[in-house]
């Protein structure tokens, strides 16, 4: 079997018929020996038959047995719980309002911001007093006058007047009464002749005129007593104004918005912060209609929430809905949780189960330290003999550091409960010491 030329071979070739052509003096017998001298030559230096070339020596399978993993077992145990309803919803403030201003006003100061912690009657904005804090002394001027002309002492109110304590009412009663004696004194002489037709009719129509003027006074009096009125009303609302230009808190909770800030102009109705009360907070639920019969009020809750996954929140059901919704066959029940701590914001979203009435039904429940995941599956690892094979299960419940598992076990099995991201199904293993 022939081979072709090897590299040195071909690079001679070129450079022997180069030559040829180059020097056409010299004969055709002695190019073809030249040729054949040089291709021997290097064909005994430079080229190797490919048979010759060395074989790799074959690799020793130097990979060493593997170790079994030592894992602890945990066993399947069966208990009866209670009946529980799965759930999910959004967590509400237990309270939410839009605090608006009462009186216009430029915005002096901002007293909170977003997350504010806030008592009831704290301060969240104050506007600028000066106009009002004026109109309230006007009014305040207005009624120390009346009080003043009815003689009011300190602390009295207008219903207790007497209008004939009243200095000028009592002057004009005075006067009647004297004028109606000399009236009676007169008609007498005028019935005895002792006294002309004029003289009874001058004083009777002094003792009419003296009447007229104590009523008179007693409707004067009566009026002051309605202008007190009015402009005690008319300070009381000036007061009010004044002390609305602080905007207050309206319950315990937290800045949820702040809408305005210093130097605006606030109308009156401008919405100025939002308030929340987040303690408690409040969990809307839909419970199908074949479980409203299951629903009582004070029945227990737990949720989850994302934000803390190894923890579980309790709660009770506060509320159950009047009528179900006829959209989709479902009871509205609201359910309270105590956020004392504040871990919890309105706005998350919450899964758990609520407790229904009924018999205990059991459940299996295994160690939480023996559920591991498979894609989006959870699974067990149940030992048998000296091999563990993968179940794949539903979790339930969290109970006293177990969880409830629904699938393919068996009470009194033993799972993994250690090493279970590095055990596969069928894997040899060594039991932990």
């Amino acid at each position: 079997m022939t081979h072709p030329p090897c590299g040195p071979e071909r690079r001679i070739a070129r450079r022997v018929f180069g030559a040829r052509s180059a020097a056409s003096n010299y004969s055709r017998a002695a190019v073809v020996a030249a040729l054949l001298a040089a291709l021997a030559a290097t064909t005994l230096t430079a080229c190797k038959r490919p048979e010759a070339e060395a074989k790799p020596a074959p690799a020793r399978d130097t990979a060493a047995p593997r170790e079994k993993p030592a894992v602890r077992f945990g066993k399947v145990t069966a208990r009866p719980l209670p009946q529980t309803l799965d759930i999910s919803g959004t967590l509400v403030a237990d309270e939410t309002s839009e605090v608006a201003t009462q009186v216009a006003g430029s915005v002096v100061s901002v007293e909170v911001d977003v997350g504010s912690r806030v008592k009831k009657g704290d301060a969240l904005v104050v506007l600028d007093a000066r106009n009002l804090a004026l109109q309230s002394q006007a009014a305040s001027a207005a009624v120390a006058q009346a009080r003043a002309k009815l003689a009011l002492q300190q602390g009295a109110s207008p219903k207790d007047i007497d209008p004939d304590q009243v200095p000028e009412v009592r002057a004009a009663k005075q006067s009647m009464e004297l004028a109606k004696a000399e009236a009676d004194r007169v008609k007498q002489l005028f019935d005895q002749g002792a006294v002309a037709q004029s003289t009874w009719d001058a004083a009777r129509t002094q003792a009419q005129n003296a009447t007229a003027q104590y009523e008179a006074a007693v409707n004067g009096i009566r009026a002051t007593v309605a202008a007190l009125s009015s402009a005690q009303a008319q300070a009381g609302l000036a007061s009010k104004s004044v002390a609305d230009t602080t905007v207050r808190a309206p319950f315990d909770g937290a800045v949820a918005e702040k809408r305005i800030s210093v130097g605006e102009f606030a109308s009156p109705g401008r919405v100025v912060a939002v308030v929340v009360r987040d303690n408690p907070l409040r969990l809307r639920i839909d419970v199908p209609e074949a479980d409203i019969a299951s629903i009582e009020i004070g029945k227990p809750v737990r949720i989850s929430v994302a934000a803390f996954p190894d923890r579980t929140f309790p709660g009770v059901v506060k509320r159950i809905g009047a009528s179900l919704k006829a959209s989709s066959r479902t009871l509205p029940v609201e359910a309270e949780f105590d956020n004392s701590e504040g871990k919890l914001r309105p706005g998350l979203f919450a899964q758990g189960q609520l407790a229904l009435t009924g018999e205990s039904k059991t459940a299996l429940l295994v160690p939480e330290a023996a559920v591991g995941t498979s894609g989006t599956s959870a699974r067990v690892f149940v030992r048998a003999g000296d091999r563990v094979t993968e179940r794949l299960v539903k979790t339930g419940r969290k109970v006293d550091g177990l969880v409830e598992v629904i699938g393919p076990v068996a009470d009194g099995e033993e799972v993994a409960i250690d090493k279970v991201s590095e055990l596969a199904d069928g894997i040899e293993i060594a039991a932990a010491q």
